[in-house]
């Protein structure tokens, strides 16, 4: 527990394959220790709790969610961390067995703050980084990070007594309280402060009452005109980022969803609902450009994935927790308990809070430490309370036949922990030969990535991907054909995204163009239409489709449903001059130069409403257009 306690944010706080891969080992080994170890008594004592059900129940939920599914293999990655995540719980309360192991595993957690803190100073002082991340990725989690170390420092500070702690803890306490604190502002970040605030005000209203809230609110109004970072990064968050206040839209969209959905649409698949669930960002270039890849909101991001039983679930959990820690609290503990038991709950707290407005759950290293802190807890009730300890035995007698079962279930299992590892690094090694342009080298370790794990499409979509571009090169049509299959599996694992179907439907366009005769070239340019039309089904507010279906349709000459397409375009992304220039040229050629000029019009104050501004990838495709052709063709001066 203490090894993974250090391990797990030390690589961009556990979100990377390697640190999953290894925190999800480890589990997995020490669980099957304990199962082997108890052959010796021939049976297994299990400390009861009442969580076990909860947990159970929702592990339950979540496989039910993941095989009925339409994209399984993301599901099945998030059912292996809800797995790994519950029996991490289980193994602090069976493992954990005396207070001074528990004393032990504290000082590793404020060691951990204190380490962070300092990693996260240097990064603002000494790196002149514009906010401090420690060896998170994220800011944000990195704050809520030390929100939970300043939490369990400041309940030991100001319950326990000084003839209850160790030699050299005092200054301890004193140093990661100050560290921590520090950190939390450099990070800047407006969710780790609510967490900050319900964290501290818990502990401080358990031990001085009314009166501390008022001295809470006191500091925070001297924080608010003191000039520092974080209130800085609070006052101009709306001038850096155009997108910083659509978080109230995405829980918006988020509720829609739920509403439409009440049983879930799958576990992972929140961001690929997306794509049907876009709403606009008024004043932004492209109005539908950004689609939510997260809710922003676990608990609503939990409703949209499973449902609201899983919801549900979740919630019965956290009030059972909440049960177990009133009943400590009332029984006879005092001093050093005591005082661990208020700072670890005001851990927890903080950790729950952040998650009410950020995606804190989907990082590995705040889960596993809010889970620590969860059974300390349990643990000290049980060591604590007179008459919580309850132990369920099973009997689990020696048997080559039941050991070989064991064998066979942790290979199984350490397989399914073992391949998304395995296949993300073969694919990057495809990606390392792309950047050096070794093209064929990168195809083989894509197509190893999709044995490895035939279930992820991005492996998929990178071998079509490949194979067009050798197509592009030698114009052999096998390259061709090998990435239409390609992403027609891509598109049968994942039916719910439209890029699949759109990339489609631009390959069959590119076959049509070897078709033999007109019958064979109509029928490929017909498939082409039906997977465009899919992907507006998919992704109905992507002009993308629209503008290659309006050119598909020119081509086939039906100008009516081409123009058609186009204004729907338009309807969606009025900055979209590609499709803007399109519709202006087919007005040009049908004798209509009044619309075509009007157009044209809108363009030119388009795009200097947009000059100057730096533009992304996405924006570019938007307004970078020549519109050269369609000034001469309105008979127009060239100086003009």
């Amino acid at each position: 527990m203490g090894g993974l306690t250090l391990f797990a944010p030390l690589i961009d706080g556990g979100t990377t394959h390697f640190p999953v891969l290894v925190i999800r080992l480890v589990l997995l080994g020490v669980l099957t220790a304990w199962f082997v170890g108890s052959r010796k008594s021939g049976r297994l004592s299990l400390r009861w709790s009442r969580l076990y059900p909860i947990i159970l129940a929702f592990v339950g939920w979540s496989l039910l969610s993941v095989v009925s599914s339409p994209y399984t293999a993301v599901g099945l990655q998030w059912l292996l961390s809800i797995a790994s995540y519950g029996l991490m719980l289980v193994l602090v309360v069976q493992r954990v067995d005396s207070p001074g192991q528990l004393r032990w595993l504290v000082m590793v957690c404020l060691g951990m703050g204190v380490f962070e803190a300092t990693v996260g100073i240097y990064q603002f002082w000494g790196l002149s980084q514009p906010r401090a991340t420690g060896t998170f990725f994220n800011p944000n989690f990195y704050a809520t990070y030390e929100v939970a170390m300043f939490a369990l420092a400041f309940g030991l500070l100001h319950y326990s007594q000084r003839k209850d702690r160790m030699r050299g803890e005092t200054p301890l306490l004193w140093l990661t309280a100050g560290a921590t604190a520090l950190a939390v502002v450099l990070a800047q970040s407006r969710g780790a402060l609510l967490a900050f605030i319900v964290a501290v005000g818990f502990v401080g209203f358990c031990r001085y009452g009314k009166v501390f809230l008022g001295v809470l609110v006191l500091c925070l109004f001297v924080g608010w005109v003191i000039p520092n970072p974080l209130q800085q990064r609070i006052l101009s968050v709306g001038t850096q980022d155009p997108y910083a206040y659509t978080r109230q839209d995405i829980w918006k969209n988020s509720l829609q969803r739920i509403i439409d959905h009440p049983w879930g649409v799958g576990l992972g698949l929140y961001k690929y609902t997306s794509f049907q669930y876009r709403f606009p960002v008024e004043g932004a270039i492209a109005r539908y450009g950004k689609r939510a890849e997260s809710a922003h909101n676990e608990y609503l991001q939990m409703a949209v994935e499973l449902g609201l039983p899983g919801l549900a679930l979740l919630l019965m959990g956290i009030g059972f927790l909440g049960r177990e820690i009133r009943e400590t609290l009332n029984g006879e503990i005092e001093g050093w308990e005591r005082s661990v038991v208020i700072g670890l709950t005001g851990g927890c707290l903080g950790i729950l809070v952040h998650g009410a407005v950020d995606s804190v759950f989907h990082e590995p290293a705040l889960v596993l430490l809010m889970l620590l802190f969860a059974g300390m807890i349990l643990v000290l009730k049980r060591l604590t309370v007179p008459g919580s300890a309850s132990v369920r035995v099973v009997s689990f007698p020696y048997h080559p036949a039941r050991m070989a079962l064991v064998g066979m279930l942790v290979t199984l299992l350490a397989l399914l922990i073992i391949r998304p590892a395995a296949a993300w690094y073969t694919f990057d090694r495809g990606e390392a030969e792309m950047r050096v342009g070794q093209e064929a080298r990168a195809l083989d370790w894509y197509q190893w990535a999709t044995r490895i794990d035939p279930g992820t499409t991005a492996y998929r979509d990178a071998v079509a991907r490949v194979e067009v571009s050798l197509y592009q090169q030698s114009g052999n049509l096998p390259r061709l054909l090998g990435a239409v299959e390609e992403l027609r599996v891509a598109l049968d694992l994942n039916p719910l995204d439209g890029r699949y179907a759109h990339r489609l439907g631009k390959l069959y366009v590119l076959l049509a163009d070897h078709a033999d005769s007109g019958a064979k070239r109509e029928t490929l340019l017909g498939k082409a239409a039906a997977y465009y039309e899919q992907a507006m089904q998919l992704d109905p507010y992507s002009p993308f489709n629209y503008l290659e279906l309006g050119q598909l349709r020119l081509a086939q000459e039906r100008g009516e449903q081409a123009k058609s397409w186009l204004r729907l375009a338009i309807s969606y992304e009025p900055n979209f001059l590609p499709a803007r220039i399109l519709l202006a040229e087919v007005a040009v050629k049908e004798g209509q130069k009044d619309v075509a000029f009007l157009e044209y019009t809108e363009i030119l104050k388009i795009k200097e409403r947009y000059q100057g501004r730096v533009l992304n990838t996405l924006e570019r495709q938007y307004l970078d257009v020549d519109h050269e052709p369609l000034k001469r063709s309105l008979g127009l001066a060239t100086s003009s």
